[in-house]
């Protein structure tokens, strides 16, 4: 999930645009579909992990996008009937995915705290370098969330859809609260206050539980929580699942060499996901060593955005640029991403 911020359009914007440019240029000044991507090819994209019905004035829209496949990304209770409805209005191209994303997890408590009033659970559960913003923005949340509502409800809907995965979930150490707790990041300056990493780990250690109760793959925010997450997915085979547990490490922005690490988790099948909304942040260089460094069967293609409108030109794009990284064709980019994609969601087909 991808914070949009009226600077970072900018910078693109601005961008000079020279002959000879990297293809990363290219794709953000739209330079590489029309001599690189065969129209056909746009069926077989998956879209791993995107967010277009954000965008509540244009779900329309999604049931005709050209690409075949998209892995939408509920994040909050509130989020997950406008999935579902989509789904169910549109059940092969729209892959419906359930969990709190851990910019909301602040508000869920966990099984031996429902006692606490919702002063005692933000208390507990919220930090800030500055007291007195944490204590006027406790006034302003609403109550806490109980263990047994939202746990009870993320079963039942992961249950109601037997090929749902389970995200979009994970750790962030560097997101702020916004004022009042508002959901809008567009423009609005965060607080000094976040969830404590412990209490974004501990909601996290049980929707993994749920996924590996019902093997389900999982979509993972990683920011500033690799080391956390890689313990935490380590943990995983104390569980001994049956089959291992599938996971997706969404837009990936580490370091090449760190690759290995998520490669080797035991009990755990990782892949790892691109997107232009993130990682063109990183220039050419760096990405395509990313790209170069993740195995051809563990590589995932997304666009993360929050509209439908330039998702398929975001996955094309993304698929051209893994194509360029790894000298194929587009075409090949294209069917091992796709390929990839089915490994880990395991979505039946009609």
């Amino acid at each position: 999930m991808c914070q949009h911020r009226d600077s970072d359009t900018a910078t693109h914007a601005n961008v000079s645009s020279p002959a000879g440019d990297d293809p990363l240029t290219q794709a953000l000044h739209g330079q590489l579909l029309d001599d690189s991507f065969d129209t056909a090819l746009y069926a077989t994209l998956c879209d791993g992990h995107c967010h277009p019905h954000d965008d509540r004035d244009q779900l329309d829209a999604i049931g005709v996008l050209q690409t075949g496949r998209v892995t939408l990304m509920g994040v909050r209770q509130d989020d997950w009937p406008v999935v579902e409805k989509l789904h169910t209005t549109n059940p092969q191209k729209c892959v419906p995915c359930f969990g709190i994303h851990p910019w909301f997890v602040y508000r869920l408590q966990l099984p031996d705290c429902e006692a606490e009033d919702g002063k005692q659970h933000y208390e507990h559960v919220l930090t800030s370098r500055d007291d007195d913003e944490k204590c006027h923005l406790i006034t302003q949340l609403k109550p806490p969330i109980p263990f047994s509502s939202w746990y009870t409800e993320l079963r039942a809907i992961l249950e109601r859809h037997p090929h749902a995965l389970l995200g979009e979930v994970g750790l962030d150490r560097a997101a702020r609260l916004l004022p009042g707790g508002a959901i809008e990041w567009h423009g609005v300056a965060p607080t000094q206050v976040s969830c404590t990493i412990e209490h974004q780990y501990s909601v996290l250690q049980q929707q993994l539980l749920l996924a590996i109760e019902l093997d389900r793959a999982v979509s993972v925010h990683c920011v500033q929580s690799q080391g956390h997450i890689l313990q935490l997915l380590s943990w995983v085979k104390q569980h001994r699942p049956p089959q291992p547990l599938r996971v997706c490490i969404h837009s990936f922005g580490g370091k090449p060499q760190t690759i290995q690490q998520w490669l080797h988790v035991k009990s755990c099948t990782v892949y790892i996901s691109f997107s232009m909304a993130i990682n063109a942040r990183l220039g050419w260089p760096k990405l395509c060593q990313l790209i170069q460094a993740v195995p051809d069967d563990r590589l995932l293609i997304e666009s993360d955005v929050n509209s439908p409108e330039g998702l398929d030109k975001a996955v094309a794009h993304m698929a051209i640029l893994v194509a360029r990284a790894k000298e194929w064709t587009v075409e090949r980019a294209v069917t091992q991403t796709n390929a990839n994609w089915h490994a880990f969601t395991q979505w039946q087909e009609n």
